[in-house]
C-alpha cells in the first residue's frame, strides 16, 4: 500500500508540473502569434526554440504520467 500511495503523490506532482508546462507553452505560442509582426526577429525566435522546448517537456512528462498510471493499475490489478 505504501508504494500505491507514493506513487499516486508522485501522480499528482507530475499533473501538476504538466500543467505549469502546458500553461507556459500556451502563453508562448499566443504571444508569437499576437507579436510576430511587431517584435524583433531573434525574440520571435527566441521564443519560438523556447515553445518547442516546453511542447517536447509536455510530451515527456505526459510519457512519464501515462506510465505512472499503468503502475498504479498494475498494483490496484494485483489486489
Amino acid at each position: 500500500m505504501p508504494k500505491l500511495d507514493g506513487l499516486k503523490e508522485e501522480l499528482g506532482y507530475f499533473k501538476f508540473a504538466l500543467g505549469i508546462v502546458i500553461a507556459i507553452f500556451t502563453a508562448l505560442v499566443g504571444w508569437i502569434a499576437t507579436n510576430y509582426n511587431k517584435a524583433e526577429l531573434w525574440l520571435i525566435i527566441i521564443a519560438s526554440i523556447t515553445a518547442i522546448i516546453f511542447a517536447i517537456v509536455a510530451i515527456l512528462l505526459n510519457k512519464k504520467t501515462r506510465k505512472i498510471i499503468k503502475q498504479i493499475y498494475e498494483i490496484k490489478k494485483g489486489e
